[in-house]
């Protein structure tokens, strides 16, 4: 498994099938269609070829 910090990321990036964002200094939780952090309420989505589509930093 591959990480990559959730700053790193922007719209249009693809996600390996491998990449997992980190965010809050852990991996960030696999959820429908994206990541949410544990810790606090960051998100990444992407769409079903694992493209990015937003980003929120909180």
């Amino acid at each position: 498994m591959s990480q990559i910090d959730i700053s790193a990321l922007d719209a249009g990036d693809e996600l390996g099938v491998s990449e997992t964002p980190e965010c809050c200094d852990a991996l960030m939780d696999e959820c429908r269609g994206g990541f949410q952090c544990g810790d606090c309420d960051s998100f990444v989505k992407y769409d079903n070829n694992r493209i990015v589509t937003c980003v929120q930093i909180n």
